[in-house]
């Protein structure tokens, strides 16, 4: 049976879910930034950096997105609390009870993949 949400856990779980989104997405843009640097230092074409846009546009940004719109929000914050991108201590001891189950089944997951 899955667990229930107060209103209260759901509105945090959505907050929590858009922060977590806005931390991946914060790191990809990181990445394209510093290519956006390349390109001002003469380092890389116009050409190139067009190419790398295109990349993150078609790939990462749309990777994102694709996540955090089919994952619910108690999905989303339990794989970003496994991956570290909210701490568990973001949410009240019941909420991240409800939730412990999930986050060992992502950080399962995060660890078969290194």
């Amino acid at each position: 049976m899955p667990n229930e949400f107060t209103r209260s856990e759901t509105k945090l779980l959505r907050r929590l879910a858009d922060e977590a989104w806005d931390a991946e997405l914060r790191v990809c843009l990181l990445e394209l930034h510093a290519q956006f640097g390349s390109w001002a230092n003469q380092g890389m074409s116009s050409f190139d950096l067009v190419e790398r846009i295109h990349e993150f546009h078609n790939g990462a940004s749309r990777e994102l997105y694709g996540r955090y719109t089919s994952l619910s929000p108690a999905l989303a914050v339990a794989r970003a609390v496994a991956f570290g991108l909210i701490a568990d201590d973001a949410m009240s001891a019941p909420l991240k009870e409800k939730l412990d189950a999930d986050i060992d089944a992502f950080r399962e997951i995060g660890e078969g993949r290194g």
